[in-house]
């Protein structure tokens, strides 16, 4: 394996092993969150530092993957401070753990994490390592990061609407209350929907400027565990905690919205 990639792999590991070590002091696992962002940072700016930068193509893949994770690394924090107690998701996680949970769950959720983030990364794995000499294609880079700047116009539109739909509903929004305004009214999960759609850009960006389809493996694996795990279980926590969420769920796909109808729909309160 190059050392670049081992090395990005150990720093994610220890880093997810330190966030650990502060969810056992705490007994707060929204902690982990705080380092999903800035971890591709991180690989990304290991990777430049190793192999270099030796195209402008690098530098745009750099400068947006720090953009972007700067302010999910901003949004994830403030959303947690702002939080009356721990993230429902793994709440529910620790008092079905059991006694043994404090130590099961470095293996069961934070190294898991860090390797998930590893192999999300793909696109930056071989971005970087990349001489230049591979592009593929100007147009199809600029297409990616198109696809890209969608993405991320799309998932810090969805989180703005979202805190500001939950200070709208005031003191009862963090238990009881559903956003189903702006974005929220046509996708249960519309900054999964910008991640996703900009992890591809970026892997389509990837792609262009290495030749290597492992770029695209990245935002596969992203879109399955968003689809199959993240998904789920934030849907199972919104059903147990928020009674109108079964009937949001029959209004409003789970992911790609559908155009309302103009008769015969009521329009959708913020409840």
């Amino acid at each position: 394996m190059d050392a670049s990639l081992t090395i990005t792999l150990a720093i994610s590991c220890l880093a997810f092993t330190g966030i650990w070590l502060i969810n056992v002091m705490t007994e707060d696992a929204g902690v982990i969150d705080y380092y999903w962002g800035p971890g591709f940072s991180v690989i990304a700016l290991v990777h430049a530092a190793m192999h270099g930068v030796s195209t402008s193509y690098q530098w745009i893949i750099l400068a947006a993957v720090v953009i972007w994770s700067a302010r999910l690394a901003g949004h994830l924090v403030h959303r947690h401070h702002g939080a009356v107690r721990e993230d429902g998701r793994y709440r529910a996680m620790r008092e079905s753990g059991g006694p043994t949970w404090w130590w099961a769950s470095l293996f069961k959720v934070f190294l898991l994490q860090a390797v998930l983030l590893w192999l999300i990364a793909a696109p930056l794995h071989v971005a970087f390592r990349a001489d230049g000499a591979e592009t593929v294609s100007a147009g199809l880079f600029w297409a990616g990061m198109a696809v890209f700047a969608l993405g991320f116009a799309i998932e810090w539109i969805a989180d703005i609407q979202l805190a500001n739909g939950k200070r709208a509903l005031g003191s009862t929004a963090p238990e009881t209350g559903i956003v189903r305004n702006g974005l929220w009214g046509i996708s249960r999960h519309p900054n999964y929907v910008g991640e996703i759609i900009l992890w591809w850009g970026l892997g389509i960006a990837a792609f262009a400027v290495s030749g290597s389809l492992i770029a695209l493996t990245g935002p596969a694996i992203l879109t399955a565990v968003m689809a199959g795990v993240s998904m789920p279980l934030t849907e199972q926590h919104m059903l147990r905690s928020r009674p109108g969420y079964a009937a949001y769920m029959e209004r409003v796909p789970a992911l790609i919205g559908r155009p309302r109808r103009a008769r015969g729909r009521q329009k959708l309160p913020a409840e």
